[in-house]
């Protein structure tokens, strides 16, 4: 969106918050202002007092003022993906100077802490209300993005929690809901979940988003690409959704009535609103010629679009009207969603009526001590500990009194943001995080990212050679990954493997970390490998107090506790891969390697849900449950999927419940994330054995435990951990043993019996 933001004007700013009607105006005293109404039935009133021409004006992102019915102007594009960002709608001018900037997704989503997702989520949207209430941002925000990370190539995959549908559904779900935060009848900031669907591919070999046509089968779509916006829309009650640029076999996003209407606002009860990606509405005809412009806007209407983020509209909407390809009616249909969505959000009501969130303030609320802590906790728990040989790590403050940080992003500040962030209040990189630990720290670069000479090598090793330790910061950034720019390789660039090599062997068997910034995956087994290295440390992009909150775990006053959201490939495994086949299952007769810790069975660097801590657990799972019969899992499965379709875990009656012991056994406190994981029977990823996944997410918890401490964690198994999806995408019974692991550490057995 931001490449379009770019390139046309959008000058418009959010409402003025002062300006509510139902304070006074026209609409005082008409159903418009009656709160014993549904926002549904509150916005056909309004709609029914808008002459023609004022709804045109309603209808894309930057919407116009109605001055006959004291309704002002509004933008609805505002960004808050990991803390307020910069977007048409907001203004980081004073007083709203400043946003905590929180960990990029795919590294929040590492820790594996739902409450942590909601808490963000919390923080997140009471800072966007303070932004709204001194006029510097609406009340829409276009986020979470809960896209999948098919390849990791992607340049976009940073925003997203990562590869597994059901983790990403319950950061999905988590993130809306402390956003949304409902009270009084309102909610605080209204959510978007984003983008709608099968959107995985920005710009790769001159084919891209805009024109991308996603062949996706059944089976894939039902079990990967529609869980977390089911999660988002259905249990979190997310009201914004955004239709993607691509195609889905032959149907632009925004043209696909049967996922918008059919599924969402049907089978789901979405009542919210769906607005477009950012030009998407003229892609239908220009890029990919679905339909000639003078019927595009009868298409994307009657699908159930509601807003154009962009002009497409603005052009062509009278006009289509005037020919009676639109009728008024699809148009009246999209601005009760609308105006529905902005009675939800309390920009009608006085503000007395509210709750609290029009007590919000930028002074009081944003950048608090409470969410500059909440920032650094996320940072620390979304470090993963990759290796730790001989237990080298952390490192004490006592033995170490110098130390040399090195490395593309050893100083890192914006890059620790990734995509969609918004002025931080502060910025401690790499570097500056640990010289507040140890005064006597050295940085030397070595390289840049790119890192397409050596010549700063000789620095960099000399300044490891004199150090007690070092720290090498490697990965990539915006410059090699982001939006509109995948990747067409996942190996570190330029020289960086080389860095490595060089400085491991310039330290002289000191304690040497190497820390991987990065959103999608690299390989740097080569650290992995090399004996020199004693420790990995995993940190996305984390956010505004990546550094501090890094030399934090380093030197043991934070324990590691992240797991790999996504899988850590070899650089191989993208070699003759096409990005553009969007099948998942691994094919053994056209040697499709399949995609995701679910259906590739081959070598990799690190799997998903892979991480170390400093401390030892313990796992004793069991006991193994009794039998499940065949006839109520397909009875479950036939319930579900009545009102449930595409994530029948959500209401479903529970056939099971599995659990875990954990005990830590070490000498040190920590949090553990504990992973759930089915393994249906057969199961070998392979559409030549029906599809069935290797092994699949359950669900995870999150606790602390002091040594010697346990705490034994109850995973529920609703009917989508006791069933599979088979080719024709319907949800089936499998008969036989099926084995759930803890961070396949331990397993318990539920037999499935005739």
């Amino acid at each position: 969106m931001l490449t379009f933001w770019s390139a046309v004007a959008l000058t418009m700013t959010a409402a003025d918050p002062t300006d509510r009607p139902c304070d006074g105006g026209p609409l005082v005293g008409s159903a418009a202002c009656d709160l014993s109404l549904t926002p549904d039935q509150r916005a056909q009133y309004i709609v029914s007092r808008l002459a023609q021409a004022e709804k045109i004006t309603l209808m894309d992102n930057g919407a116009a003022a109605v001055p006959s019915l004291g309704i002002g102007a509004y933008q609805w594009w505002s960004e808050a993906l990991h803390g307020v960002a910069y977007s048409p709608a907001v203004s980081f001018a004073a007083p709203t100077v400043c946003a905590t900037s929180f960990p990029q997704v795919i590294a929040t989503a590492a820790s594996f802490n739902k409450t942590l997702f909601k808490m963000i989520g919390q923080a997140v949207g009471k800072e966007a209300r303070s932004f709204y209430n001194a006029g510097h941002a609406g009340l829409t925000y276009w986020d979470p993005n809960i896209n999948l990370i098919r390849d990791p190539r992607w340049g976009r995959g940073q925003e997203t929690p990562g590869e597994d549908p059901w983790h990403t559904g319950d950061y999905a779900q988590a993130f809306v809901e402390g956003l949304q935060s409902p009270a009084n009848g309102f909610i605080q900031a209204a959510a978007c979940c984003k983008h709608y669907y099968g959107y995985d591919l920005d710009n790769i070999n001159r084919t891209n988003r805009n024109y991308f046509d996603a062949i996706i089968n059944d089976q894939d779509e039902a079990d990967t690409y529609l869980p977390a916006f089911h999660d988002c829309i259905y249990n979190a009650k997310g009201v914004g959704i955004m239709c993607s640029y691509n195609s889905v076999n032959g149907v632009p996003s925004c043209a696909n009535g049967r996922i918008m209407n059919g599924i969402a606002r049907g089978e789901w009860n979405f009542t919210g609103y769906i607005t477009s990606d950012c030009g998407a509405v003229s892609d239908i005809p220009n890029t990919h010629e679905y339909l000639p412009a003078n019927l595009t806007s009868a298409a994307v209407l009657n699908a159930g679009m509601d807003s154009d983020c962009g002009d497409f509209f603005i052009t062509n909407l009278a006009s289509s009207l005037g020919n009676k390809t639109v009728t008024i009616q699809s148009i009246d249909t999209a601005l009760v969603h609308l105006f529905g969505v902005q009675i939800m959000v309390g920009m009608f009501d006085p503000k007395e009526n509210q709750g609290p969130f029009f007590n919000y303030t930028w002074a009081k609320d944003a950048n608090t001590p409470m969410h500059q802590q909440l920032a650094l906790e996320a940072a620390e728990q979304g470090t993963v500990l990759a290796k730790n040989t001989n237990h080298v790590f952390p490192l004490s403050l006592s033995s170490i009194t110098s130390l040399a940080v090195i490395g593309p992003n050893a100083n890192a500040t914006t890059t620790m943001q990734g995509n969609y962030y918004g002025t931080a209040p502060v910025l401690v990189s790499p570097f500056a995080g640990f010289k507040t630990k140890v005064p006597n720290t050295v940085f030397v670069q070595g390289c840049d990212v790119d890192c397409g000479s050596q010549t700063g090598f000789a620095a960099a090793t000399a300044a490891a050679g004199k150090a007690d330790a070092t720290v090498l910061v490697i990965g990539i950034n915006h410059t090699v990954e982001e939006e509109n720019l995948d990747r067409t390789f996942i190996s570190l660039p330029g020289y960086q493997n080389d860095l490595i090599d060089a400085v491991a062997n310039a330290t002289n068997g000191k304690p040497l970390l190497v820390v991987v910034m990065a959103g999608g995956s690299v390989d740097f087994s080569i650290a992995r490998d090399n004996p020199n290295v004693h420790g990995i440390m995993w940190v996305g992009y984390p956010g505004m107090y990546g550094g501090e909150a890094l030399a934090n775990v380093v030197f043991g006053d934070a324990n590691p506790s992240g797991r790999f959201p996504h899988t850590q490939y070899y650089t191989n495994y993208t070699t003759t891969l096409n990005m553009l086949d969007m099948n998942w299952r691994a094919n053994t007769a056209s040697n499709f390697p399949g995609r995701t810790y679910r259906f590739f069975s081959g070598p990799v660097l690190y799997p998903f849900g892979y991480g170390l801590s400093y401390t030892n657990f313990s796992y004793t799972a069991g006991p193994n449950p009794a039998a499940v019969s065949l006839a109520d899992v397909n009875n479950a499965i036939t319930q579900a999927e009545l009102t449930h379709a595409y994530s029948p875990r959500a209401d479903s009656t529970i056939l099971s419940t599995v659990k875990v012991t954990v005990e830590n056994v070490g000498t040190r406190q920590s949090a553990v994330s504990v992973i759930c994981f089915a393994y249906p029977p057969g199961g070998d990823g392979t559409v030549q054995n029906g599809g069935m996944p290797i092994k699949f997410f359950v669900g995870s918890e999150k606790f602390h435990l002091e040594p010697m401490g346990t705490q034994t964690p109850v995973f529920s198994l609703p009917v989508h951990a006791l069933s599979v999806v088979n080719a024709a995408g319907v949800r089936v019974a499998v008969l036989g043993d099926w084995v759930f692991s803890f961070n396949d550490e331990a397993r318990v057995t539920v037999s499935v019996a005739a």
